[in-house]
């Protein structure tokens, strides 16, 4: 038997103004964990859709600053006896990440706030855990999504450029993985599904990506924008929903969570931005060099790195040995259509530089 719950959404300057109507099929306490800065950018207008309405805006809850197992212990034994009904994920990917594992500890259903336009946390049936030092520990799969994600185009319109360019980052990664990932593969109907969609992570970014991120630098909301926003959000979800967890990541991925060895990457650099950079890395091994350059000229039009010295990383090879070991053989690496060795890695690092 296979079950697909796919992701519901509302998308608007008005988005918040449906949260009444479909979380009071769950009761009526609203507990939201969540970012500060997240918190910030939304309590007001959060308040004013729910002003006349029968939800309780109970007092917001910290996340902690990471999605760590301890984290999640905390603040599930905290909210496990208020009588919270329904768990909100405010913020970014870390503090929706964390909330969808609260209420999945909880049992209690699960609503998704995106203050920024960043991941699929939002839509996504899982969780990425980090241990307190910020170094990548596991995933953490749901039996399905949260009900519904609550897309603000405003709020995320004034939030900072730089997110929404990582995560046109790492919904571009999201594409070239899924395709790499299932090569040469029988697949059955759900997988072909994401994989056909996974499309829409890329044809629009190449399209609109780059006067969305000028609009979210003028915090305008265009319908580029809004394009990006589901792109980002909502598409990458469906996708990361739809096919095995064998497809939903390759070289990309796996070069990230072997960077975050690197103390500063995690302190200074964004998922997506390092994802983005990835994404050429895995091009080059394929020899897939003229997609490449594609690929390598958005990015710089947009800002995202494009080569080592972009994160301040030496290409050497005793310096990049745990690295090069940790990405070969992570978990997003089980299912690639032939095997990726270390020297393979360096050796298309190499060759990114001298694009």
């Amino acid at each position: 038997m296979q079950i697909v719950s796919l992701p519901k959404y509302v998308i608007g300057q008005d988005a918040f103004d449906a949260i009444p109507s479909i979380c009071l099929n769950f009761g009526k306490n609203l507990q939201i964990v969540g970012g500060k800065t997240g918190l910030a950018s939304s309590i007001n207008a959060l308040k004013k859709s729910l002003k006349n309405s029968e939800i309780n805006l109970m007092e917001p809850i910290w996340y902690g600053g990471e999605c760590t197992d301890e984290n999640i212990e905390l603040l599930t034994k905290e909210i496990g006896d208020n009588g919270a009904n329904i768990i909100a994920g405010l913020g970014g990917g870390k503090a929706i990440d964390t909330a969808k594992a609260v209420g999945d500890k909880l049992g209690l259903p699960v609503i998704t706030i995106p203050t920024i336009a960043s991941t699929c946390a939002g839509t996504s049936g899982l969780s990425v855990v980090y241990d307190k030092n910020h170094k990548f520990t596991r995933f953490i799969h749901f039996d399905a999504p949260p009900i519904c994600s609550f897309i603000n185009s405003q709020i995320i319109a004034e939030a900072p450029a730089e997110y929404f360019r990582a995560g046109m980052g790492d919904t571009l990664a999201k594409f070239y993985e899924c395709s790499f990932a299932a090569r040469g593969d029988s697949l059955n109907y759900t997988n072909g599904l994401g994989k056909t969609i996974s499309h829409m992570c890329a044809d629009p970014l190449f399209e609109h990506g780059r006067k969305a991120l000028k609009d979210c630098e003028e915090n305008k909301i265009t319908p580029s924008l809004e394009q990006i926003i589901q792109a980002i959000i909502v598409n990458t979800g469906m996708v990361s929903i739809l096919v095995d967890e064998d497809y939903n990541g390759a070289v990309a991925h796996s070069l990230f969570y072997g960077l975050t060895i690197l103390p500063h990457i995690e302190e200074k650099y964004l998922h997506g931005d390092v994802v983005a950079y990835g994404i050429l890395v895995q091009l080059v091994i394929d020899k897939k060099l003229d997609e490449a350059m594609k690929v390598r000229n958005f990015l710089k039009d947009i800002g995202c790195p494009t080569t080592l010295k972009d994160i301040e990383v030496k290409l050497d090879r005793e310096y990049l040995s745990n690295v090069l070991i940790e990405t070969v053989n992570g978990p997003d690496m089980k299912k690639i259509p032939y095997k990726i060795d270390e020297n393979m890695v360096f050796d298309a690092l190499s060759q990114i530089e001298k694009m």
